[in-house]
């Protein structure tokens, strides 16, 4: 699908380490309206174009075994997977895999795992899934040894910290947030040397494929703030919200034309915050930024709140429990948010990747 407009992008001033030749692109976008409008776009086919990839993903999940957490959370996206398993028994196909990049769990008490591998599994069956590394992955509020914090991840999820994975004709790239111990500080966040290399000799390996790139931390100036003034959302203009390096990393993505789509959480970003899809020209091609809002908590003043061992929580508004449908084409990707508290389509976005 054609995009639009192609423009400078001059709404937000940047630090001058930004200050690039960065082109902000609009792409086609629906928006759910009514059931026949659902319907017809659900069903129109993307012409002449053969279906590369179809994969789900999920934001912050934050599995936590605490009886009252564990009580409101199984609640909450019980919703999620009810609504994903009619779909793919019936309008939806099973999806190649799902995946989530990071803050699978709250915090990184080995129990914690296994209950989000186990309920993920009992879950999705035999549909892979691919987990990342989030900074929760690295939270030890009860004293936990921080030197065995990764390791306990790849020992239950059977996966290194970072790793890529073939799928027919498309690249997958998993990307991990850095030990905190790595960091100076850490509320300023770069993505390690090792996982710039990593995510540049893996795109160079598979230049003639395309690539989607996960990570859970977004580039600086990708998803905003819906209010400002009230802080509704945290968003990557923020420190500990967006990489440092990223400079390095659109870089990265501009001398390499297959690295067409990142996906990241972190910011639990609500319903209709700023650029949640945002297409931007890195060199001489577009990429695409995906933010995956949590389907546990958005907001920053929401969610759950624990007190010697109870749980309250307070909802968003809208209060939506989202995931993304991703396919992927050769000339294009179809992006479809999806609200399974009330279990309806509501947007769609096709980006370039060409």
């Amino acid at each position: 699908m054609p995009f639009v407009l192609i423009r400078s992008l001059q709404a937000l001033p940047l630090p001058p380490f930004l200050h690039t030749s960065l082109k902000f692109i609009c792409y086609n976008t629906s928006i759910y309206s009514t059931e026949k409008d659902e319907e017809r776009t659900m069903n129109s086919p993307q012409a002449g174009q053969q279906e590369l990839l179809y994969f789900w993903a999920f934001g912050d999940l934050h599995y936590r075994t605490i009886p009252a957490w564990h009580e409101l959370h199984t609640k909450r996206l019980s919703l999620m997977y009810n609504d994903l398993q009619a779909l793919w028994s019936g309008e939806e196909d099973n999806p190649t895999f799902c995946v989530s990049p990071g803050d699978i769990v709250d915090t990184c008490f080995i129990d914690n795992h296994q209950l989000a591998k186990k309920c993920i599994e009992e879950q999705l069956g035999s549909i892979p899934f691919y987990p990342g590394v989030g900074n929760h992955e690295y939270y030890g509020p009860n004293g936990e040894d921080p030197a065995l914090m990764a390791s306990t991840y790849t020992q239950i999820w059977e996966k290194p910290l970072r790793y890529s994975w073939q799928v027919g004709e498309t690249i997958c790239i998993m990307l991990d947030y850095p030990d905190p111990l790595t960091l100076d500080n850490s509320k300023y966040v770069y993505l390690s040397e090792e996982a710039l290399t990593f995510l540049d000799t893996t795109l160079t390996a598979h230049a003639n494929l395309p690539a989607i790139i996960f990570l859970h931390c977004p580039l600086y100036d990708t998803v905003l703030d819906r209010d400002p003034k009230r802080h509704r959302d945290y968003n990557s203009l923020q420190h500990f919200f967006s990489l440092e390096n990223s400079k390095e990393i659109r870089a990265i993505l501009a001398r390499h034309t297959n690295g067409c789509l990142l996906f990241s959480g972190h910011t639990h970003s609500g319903w209709q915050a700023p650029n949640l899809v945002k297409t931007e020209q890195l060199g001489q091609h577009p990429v695409t930024f995906v933010h995956l809002m949590s389907p546990w908590y958005t907001g920053t003043h929401t969610g759950p709140s624990l007190n010697k061992g109870r749980v309250t929580y307070i909802p968003d508004t809208p209060n939506i429990i989202p995931t993304f449908a991703v396919r992927l084409f050769p000339e294009q990707a179809l992006l479809r948010l999806r609200d399974h508290q009330a279990q309806k389509w509501l947007q769609e976005w096709r980006v370039p990747l060409r």
